[in-house]
């Protein structure tokens, strides 16, 4: 019987550790190519940092996409207003800014739209086409319904006989129970914030953000204990709120894990928009279509209660059909609120009717601002008889 050679026996251990060497070098390899490829690209195509330049390259764009908002935020903020990048400047509650158009008539009606910039297309709209209506705007990118209804409750430039519209809209419909486009919206740093409601006990309750103005961002972005605070604050209660998302690491500086982040922010709004959104229309129990019911319903009752008249403008964007509609369609009938549904005017399956950018084009928007004046025409003379 041959018995094992002694050789054979003793060099099976060194194979084996050979062979693992081999493994963590080719490893030790791909770090270090991953990594001199993540600093080429972020030198390669790296972000203006000049927070006014506006025209940043399209590759610039894709590697930066996963940043912190806190990231985003202090690159896109300076103190000075004339310094910052302008989108830092929209939005705010005070002061409420609204783009006032050229009266038609001396004592004419103001229309005035409170929304988002499907909200000031309309209302362009309804200025070059009526002969007799003014439109008055008041809004922000992207502005949610309850930053509209925000906006709609601090306004002051109403007077009795004008007509106020409040503006919904498919896609942002889940994000009516945020607190700002800083936790949602991860592509553009937008600071501006919104007041927060809720229902408790079939009433509506608000949370007011931890500051409204540019000058009292300033002030807390640049005093961490109070920038802590505001994060809590947001955290608490806004339900998009990702700490991971949100803040400012180190991490910010490495092109491959923002790329990560911003996969990690897809799944996350994903998950967030399927609690009131799922493949057959709006979730009628959810937290979203509760709230955007209530607040139709108290924006039409304190509009009426200033002599004013309340329209919803429903924005059904394109692939949605009209879910959006039926979602507020009970409180709408039931309330005898005006509203125009851009679905009864605009096929939401026919994307000729649409921008690229979810805009509808703009003889969609004339199309709509004649319905909206057609609309606005029956009420008054129903106020009248």
């Amino acid at each position: 019987m041959n018995l094992p050679s002694s050789s054979t026996s003793s060099s099976e251990p060194e194979t084996g550790g050979a062979r693992r060497r081999a493994v963590w070098r080719r490893c030790a390899w791909v770090v270090l190519w991953l990594v001199a490829l993540d600093v080429a690209a972020s030198i390669a195509f790296a972000f203006p940092s000049d927070p006014r330049d506006l025209s940043p390259s399209r590759w610039a764009l894709y590697f930066d996409y996963g940043r912190s908002m806190e990231g985003r935020l202090r690159r896109a903020t300076r103190a000075d207003p004339d310094q910052t990048a302008p989108i830092t400047l929209s939005g705010w509650y005070r002061p409420l800014v609204a783009a006032v158009r050229p009266a038609k008539l001396a004592e004419g009606t103001t229309v005035h739209f409170y929304g988002m910039s499907h909200a000031v297309r309309l209302a362009d709209a309804l200025q070059a086409t009526s002969a007799t209506l003014t439109a008055r705007s008041v809004a922000a990118p992207g502005a949610t319904a309850n930053w509209a209804f925000g906006a709609f409750r601090r306004d002051t430039g109403r007077r009795t006989g004008d007509i106020a519209v409040l503006a919904f809209m498919s896609t942002t419909l889940p994000m009516i129970t945020t607190m700002s486009p800083m936790t949602w919206n991860s592509s553009f740093a937008m600071p501006y914030t919104a007041d927060r409601y809720r229902l408790r006990n079939g009433q509506l309750v608000v949370t007011r953000p931890p500051y409204d103005s540019f000058s009292g961002y300033i002030s807390v972005v640049d005093d961490p204990a109070r920038w802590s605070d505001a994060q809590r604050t947001f955290a608490a209660n806004d339900p998009f709120f990702d700490r991971w998302l949100f803040e400012e690491t180190a991490l910010d500086h490495s092109s491959l894990v923002r790329l990560v982040r911003r996969a990690w922010a897809q799944r996350r709004d994903r998950e967030e928009r399927a609690k009131a959104l799922d493949e057959t229309g709006f979730v009628a129990d959810s937290e979203a279509v509760q709230l955007a019911n209530a607040l139709s319903a108290a924006f039409a009752r304190e509009a009426r209660r200033e002599g004013v008249i309340p329209v919803i403008y429903i924005v059904n964007n394109l692939g949605f059909g009209d879910h959006l509609f039926r979602a507020l369609e009970p409180t709408l009938r039931a309330q005898h609120i005006p509203f125009l549904n851009s679905a009864a005017v605009i096929d939401p399956r026919d994307a000729s009717s649409y921008l690229p950018d979810t805009h509808f084009t703009d003889e969609a928007d004339r199309r709509l601002a004649r319905e909206l004046e057609r609309i606005i025409r029956a009420e008054q003379a129903r106020a009248r008889s």
